[in-house]
């Protein structure tokens, strides 16, 4: 009985324009529907009272973006469940990121919405308008359900997350003090800001293997050559995470002519189209490139090989950079310096970024390429700064001391308000120079496809919201939510998005 009210979206749209054909009124009601609860109940028992025919279409797992770890039920079984309800006839699931497909298959009657979506202005998505519209396009109606209201993020957050006890009792203070409308608040200030990007390009190609073992006669681990991918990484990937935020981007950076390949088109066809792209052509300095040998089932990262030439640039190519940095002082409200140490700056350009009159932010990442040549300390000056806690002990010469001394350290050395040490699956850590205090936010998920690029997307939202001075605590809570998107995603194939963050941030607040 159950199996026989599901069908595929193409199948149900023609079973659905015969019982129209019949006289039959048809109501339609699409959601997640992740955990059943009695306001689901309740929803479509109203919802069936519109007409003769109740047909609910669900989201496919991949486009639920409410965070990791969710849904908790798969859309198999989410259909099953909705299916073994009298008040439902039909269930689909639809395969696309919004309901307009569901409705343009369905032309329903009436389009049901609980009383939560009244209020246009509140829906994260915007999607409600456009839903009407596509409804009202097939001369139907959107309607809404005065029911009794329960949330299904409130339950499975208290009854079926999986999380540390840690991460339950982190989560149930900050509730306490802290609302989803004051997040929105912070994300709707920052929707104005004008932000100058200054950093290395780094290209991630991803060549993925099946490895085979070791070669009969060496120590040599052979592997099968599968497809390879190329993200667009180091300051792109700062820069579309920011784009998807603020009003402008401006990326200044340097590339070059590589063994075989000018990869200007890729890069441009990569930014974000808020991005304004000044890149400085430096032919006898390719573009970063970091070829990763990848298991294709585990991710397993097996070899690196990286094509740089990490030699400063020359006099008139750095002049370039700080003529255009100097150009942007006066119409920026913020710079973040993306610096991986890959020879885009120098200690001239360093004193360039010390003098302008911008809110600055920091990151200097130490990688294989430049183990302990690329320090947060060769700065003298900045606003806020976000490095993880190996960097942090670089900078000040002390591998076993206490984060929290090598943090303030780092704050007064380089007159920082606030400073942010990653702390890889323990965390991350904030102090503040204005009080003299940390504040200590648990990683969110232990849900990980790939490490690559999270520390970047935890920069470049984090920034924003130093910048409009907010708490200390929420950036870095907000920080760590964006580090459990940011590590579901393979290498930088896509960005950090506005819209999925607040549903996110809402979710684990609700």
């Amino acid at each position: 009985m159950i199996k026989n009210k599901i069908y595929l979206l193409d199948q149900l749209g023609q079973i659905i324009s015969k019982l129209k054909e019949e006289g039959k009124t048809v109501v339609h009601c699409h959601g997640v529907f992740d955990l059943i609860h009695p306001g689901h109940i309740k929803h479509f028992e109203a919802a069936n009272r519109f007409g003769d025919v109740l047909v609910v279409t669900i989201t496919e797992d991949k486009h639920v973006n409410k965070g990791p770890g969710r849904p908790i039920f798969t859309e198999s079984l989410r259909a099953e469940n909705i299916a073994a309800l009298q008040y439902v006839d039909f269930v689909a699931i639809n395969r696309f990121s919004t309901a307009i497909t569901a409705i343009e298959a369905i032309k329903p009657d009436f389009y049901v919405k609980g009383q939560d979506y009244k209020i246009e202005l509140e829906d994260i998505t915007g999607g409600i308008v456009e839903e009407r519209n596509k409804v009202e396009e097939y001369g139907g109606k959107l309607v809404f359900t005065e029911e009794i209201q329960f949330s299904s993020s409130r339950l499975i957050n208290r009854h079926l997350e999986d999380s540390s006890e840690e991460i339950k009792e982190y989560l149930a203070d900050l509730r306490l003090r802290l609302s989803y409308d004051q997040l929105k608040n912070y994300f709707d200030k920052i929707v104005d800001l004008k932000v100058l990007v200054l950093g290395d390009i780094i290209l991630d190609e991803y060549q993925f293997v099946s490895p085979l073992g070791k070669a009969s006669k060496s120590a040599t681990i052979s592997a099968k050559k599968l497809q390879s991918e190329i993200y667009a990484g180091g300051a792109l990937a700062v820069a579309n995470h920011i784009a998807g935020f603020v009003k402008e981007v401006r990326l200044i950076t340097s590339y070059g002519q590589n063994e075989s390949t000018n990869y200007l088109d890729f890069i441009k066809e990569k930014l974000n189209p808020k991005v304004i792209f000044k890149g400085i052509y430096t032919p006898g300095r390719p573009t970063v490139v970091k070829r990763r040998f990848v298991d294709k089932v585990f991710k397993h990262k097996l070899f690196e090989v990286i094509e740089i030439n990490d030699s400063p640039l020359s006099k008139s190519d750095k002049q370039k950079v700080i003529d255009e940095l100097k150009s942007c002082e006066e119409t920026y409200d913020l710079i973040v310096v993306a610096d991986f140490g890959h020879g885009l700056i120098d200690s001239e350009i360093v004193s360039c970024i010390d003098e302008l009159r911008l809110f600055t932010v920091l990151n200097t990442q130490t990688n294989s390429a430049n183990m302990g040549y690329n320090l947060l300390n060769k700065y003298s000056s900045c606003d806020y700064f976000s490095i993880d806690k190996e960097e942090a002990r670089l900078a000040m010469h002390d591998k076993h001391a206490e984060i929290e001394k090598s943090l303030f350290q780092l704050i007064h050395k380089v007159n920082a308000k606030n400073g942010v040490v990653t702390l890889g699956t323990e965390g991350a850590l904030i102090g503040s120079s204005h009080t003299n205090q940390t504040v200590k936010s648990p990683v969110l998920s232990h849900e990980v496809i790939d490490t690559i690029g999270a520390g970047d997307a935890f920069l470049s939202v984090t920034s924003l919201l130093a910048k409009i001075n907010v708490p200390a605590e929420e950036i870095v809570f907000i920080g760590n939510a964006v580090g459990a998107m940011a590590v579901k995603i393979l290498g930088n194939k896509s960005y950090i998005e506005k819209v999925p963050l607040m549903k996110y941030l809402k979710t684990l607040l609700t």
